[in-house]
């Protein structure tokens, strides 16, 4: 809900407009675009209900502003496919259902009217426990219902005792209430994820859209318009959502939230006290999940069409899209909004935050990451650039997240993360150079000699730039000629960790793998599969490497 208030604020802070339906418009379509979670969604599509409610309204008297709180209410309730008692949804009815039982009396006025609506918001509020068991079991008011209880407190204290010339625009932040209601679901999960979109269509009917995703998983909410639709179920599918979703229109603002994750954080599973994380440029292993580490991902676009990495598509379909879509991908770094949104949560769990990205020289990544945290005083927040991408970047972000699960200090982490990034290299052999041709980070030209001479360039990061390391003759048998040249620089006097990358190849990868497996310094070798932040330009076929030297304390 803190973060749909932002989206509002964020989208109305330097508008002004003389009537109330011009000015509620915005509101609306700025809290259909930042809504979060699920009493986000519903107060979203509350604001909808508002503004549709107060159409050709130019200033509201008690009367208009009650019925269109009712219209908005209305709007709440229809967005759910499940309506739950004993949520956000009862308070706003019950709230709303006061203002038209007062509007009874006609000498009422609006600070009366408010008053009285909101003792009934909070009588509500208070009966929540008794209309849902898992509140009254935990000894808790639900969260959202005492969000929306705040919102109307504060509305109220400023009608009558605030000013506009004084007022100071503070950035919103999970409280105690988000780690109450994580820490009171956290043992029914049935889905997983909490997956959100934004639809952006001609005609959508929201009554169908509903009844079809509702096969997908639970905690569904539709808000918007005919033209806009804010999406918010909890699935173990974002992207078969996704997908069904551009049936409608064009899908943007895809968000999807690992819940597991966020509630062992918030319910105190994990003994940590510092958070890792990362960009999805880091290319991690399914073993890194038991390390604990949070992604921001990097998003990418066929066209009009977007896509989450590694969510809305798995690394096989992206590239076998790439191969196939004549349209070549754009990346597009994930946005201030998406890294302040982790930030918040993870400064409400945890006592400081680690946060390593993708080279700034490769990815405007880390200026957002860094934009973002400025807006979030209240968190301890290190970034580090880790001057590389892909497998490398991930080995690094594995070695942090060893050491906070080890619980050493922010500082220690900190200090040997910046040791251990010179430590770790990272090589990739392009098997086709149409790919970076296509990106615009190849001359067609040096594609035609390279195709001529059969030559296949190495590539390596140095100082957070991708260049030359190398190159592979003959087009056949590429995997054991790179093999070689990796074997090469590798130490007998050094350990290592290596983790393999490739673009939809696993059988080289494999190759590559057994190649250099009996180098009998190598403690770990992790076989893995790319994602689209590196592969966008490597494209189908190309294998990456990443080797980080074991330090010795």
């Amino acid at each position: 809900m803190a973060f749909t208030l932002t989206s509002i604020l964020d989208g109305t802070i330097n508008q002004v407009h003389n009537r109330v339906d011009e000015m509620l418009e915005k509101v609306a379509d700025s809290a259909i675009d930042g809504a979060r979670g699920n009493s986000g969604a519903i107060l979203a599509q509350f604001f909808q209900g508002f503004c549709d409610g107060s159409n050709e309204v130019g200033k509201h008297t008690p009367e208009t502003f009650s019925i269109a709180i009712k219209v908005g209410a209305d709007y709440a309730r229809e967005a759910l496919a499940e309506p739950t008692e004993g949520t956000i949804l009862t308070v706003i009815t019950d709230f709303s259902n006061e203002l038209i039982n007062l509007l009874k009396n006609k000498k009422i006025d609006f600070v009366r009217l408010l008053e009285l609506g909101i003792q009934k918001a909070e009588e509500s509020l208070q009966n929540t426990p008794n209309l849902l068991p898992i509140l009254k079991k935990s000894g808790v008011v639900d969260s959202g219902a005492q969000g929306f209880v705040d919102l109307l407190n504060g509305i109220f204290y400023f009608i009558n005792s605030g000013s506009i010339k004084d007022l100071k625009i503070q950035n919103f932040f999970l409280d105690e209430s988000e780690k109450n209601s994580s820490e009171i679901h956290s043992n029914e999960l049935k889905y997983n994820f909490c997956t959100e979109c934004l639809i952006n269509g001609d005609d959508i009917d929201r009554k169908k859209v509903r009844e079809e995703l509702m096969a997908f998983g639970d905690s569904l909410v539709i808000a918007g318009s005919k033209s806009k639709a804010k999406i918010h179920i909890h699935t173990n599918e974002p992207a078969k959502v996704f997908n069904y979703c551009s049936k409608y229109g064009i899908v943007s603002d895809q968000k999807t939230d690992d819940m597991s994750q966020q509630q062992a954080s918030a319910g105190g599973q994990s003994l940590q006290k510092i958070a890792i994380l990362t960009d999805s440029g880091a290319d991690l292993p399914p073993e890194s999940d038991s390390l604990n580490i949070h992604v921001v991902p990097v998003r990418y676009h066929f066209g009009n069409i977007g896509y989450i990495d590694k969510v809305s598509q798995s690394p096989q379909e992206f590239f076998q899209e790439l191969k196939v879509n004549p349209i070549h991908p754009k990346t597009s770094q994930p946005t201030p909004g998406d890294f302040r949104r982790q930030y918040n949560y993870l400064s409400s769990h945890y006592k400081s935050v680690i946060s390593i990205h993708l080279s700034k020289k490769l990815s405007g990544t880390l200026q957002s990451a860094h934009t973002a945290s400025k807006r979030v005083p209240e968190s301890r927040t290190t970034l580090i650039d880790s001057m590389t991408a892909s497998v490398a970047q991930g080995l690094i972000v594995m070695y942090a997240a060893k050491l906070a699960k080890n619980r050493l200090s922010h500082d220690e982490i900190t200090e040997k993360v910046h040791k251990i990034i010179p430590k770790t290299k990272v090589y990739l052999a392009i098997y086709d150079l149409t790919y970076p041709v296509r990106g615009g980070r190849l001359p067609k030209s040096v594609k035609v000699i390279a195709d001529l001479l059969r030559i296949r360039p190495i590539l390596t990061a140095k100082n957070g730039v991708i260049e030359k390391a190398g190159q592979l003759f003959g087009t056949k048998n590429l995997e054991s000629k790179f093999a070689r040249f990796i074997r090469k620089r590798l130490e007998v006097s050094k350990r290592y960790i290596i983790q393999i990358g490739h673009c939809n190849n696993h059988k080289g990868a494999e190759l590559l793998k057994i190649s250099i497996d009996d180098f009998k310094n190598i403690e770990k070798i992790y076989n893995i599969e790319m994602g689209c932040a590196l592969g966008v330009h490597a494209g189908p076929g190309s294998i990456s490497i990443g080797i980080q030297e074991i330090p010795n304390d």
